[in-house]
């Protein structure tokens, strides 16, 4: 292991390698990411992400990041295949009021930069031939999509380690050396490394990190269902990963993605389920995928109930696969 680097990022998931990505290209050589799990599925938040981009944002600055992020990724490939699947977004209309709602968002939308476009329920079918008929409408963002979030991860964080970066996965921080208020080094199970700059891309472990250097973080592990159907008849033969647009259904709490023949939503309309930092399992204790937990919460059935009005075909389709999976909030509900 290197005894001295001008940064240490704890985490290698996708901002992990992001960070270490854009500091290598723009020059920085002696950067080391040292990583608890694997490079670079690493069992934390990006391992069972379902990689929806949605670029609209109220915020002018949380839009800029996710156009920037979109850009970044569609040009990314790994083994030839692409990292992102530019297929567009629907966000759908149950009420009035979320109708009327949609109109003021396509503005803000359209005031960022981007290209919305208010749509009646059929031209919604005719994008996801599986929608209901009483929608009153949505917008569709053609820049939207589907980031695959490890290949992505894999090939910002390979980019890097050719410019110079240093790995080190199966590594665990122990301790962060602070004297007279300045970062001295690191402490992992593998050894000491110098260093006057640490960067925590640790996640659901952030708070843990911090504590390490006597600072409070304020992310809070939160825990959500998601759910994976079966194969859909009306999805049979589908060859394509994905071809539909992805969808959220703020009325309900839902986001929706297409998985070639089967679907699969989350859902977050229930109380909050945060997570002790401390109560997280180790990596070997979770089968490598800490930040998942299978379970069957007691508002799955209100949940199905909600993706069933918006997707009817799905009242028959078996749910083969259910997780709480793990991810960060803050305080304020943002990034």
């Amino acid at each position: 292991m290197k005894e001295r680097a001008r940064v240490v990022i704890i985490g290698g998931g996708i901002v992990g390698c992001g960070i270490a990505f854009h500091l290598a290209k723009m020059g920085w050589r002696d950067i080391v990411v040292v990583e608890q799990g694997r490079l670079f599925d690493t069992g934390g938040s990006t391992s069972h992400s379902p990689g929806l981009i949605f670029q609209s944002n109220s915020s002018k600055t949380m839009t800029e990041l996710a156009k920037s992020s979109v850009d970044l990724y569609k040009d990314l490939e790994v083994d030839g295949r692409p990292g992102f699947s530019q297929v567009g977004s629907l966000e759908v209309a149950w009420t009035p009021e979320r109708w009327e709602d949609l109109k003021r968002k396509a503005g803000l939308a359209m005031s960022w930069g981007l290209e919305p476009a208010l749509i009646g329920a059929s031209e919604a079918r005719e994008k996801v031939p599986i929608l209901t008929d009483k929608l009153l409408g949505a917008v569709y963002l053609p820049t939207d999509g589907v980031a695959s979030a490890v290949p992505v991860t894999q090939a910002m964080g390979k980019i890097a380690q050719g410019l110079g970066a240093t790995f080190y996965p199966r590594t665990t921080v122990t301790g962060i050396e602070v004297r007279d208020g300045r970062v001295q080094g690191v402490v992992t199970d593998r050894g000491r490394i110098q260093t006057e700059i640490v960067v925590s891309a640790a996640g659901i472990w952030g708070p843990l990190v911090g504590r390490m250097a006597g600072v409070s973080i304020p992310l809070v592990p939160m825990e959500h269902l998601y759910v994976e159907t079966g194969p859909l008849s009306e999805l049979a033969g589908e060859t394509a990963e994905i071809r539909h647009p992805i969808m959220r259904h703020q009325d309900r709490a839902l986001y929706f993605r297409q998985w070639g023949e089967r679907y699969a939503f989350g859902s977050t309309d229930h109380e909050p389920m945060p997570i002790d930092p401390e109560d997280i399992l180790s990596h070997e204790d979770s089968r490598e995928t800490p930040a998942i937990s299978t379970f069957d919460p007691p508002y799955a059935p209100k949940a199905f109930a909600s993706a069933v009005e918006l997707i009817p075909c799905l009242q028959n389709a078996e749910m083969v696969y259910s997780m709480g999976g793990l991810f960060s909030f803050t305080p304020d509900a943002m990034p």
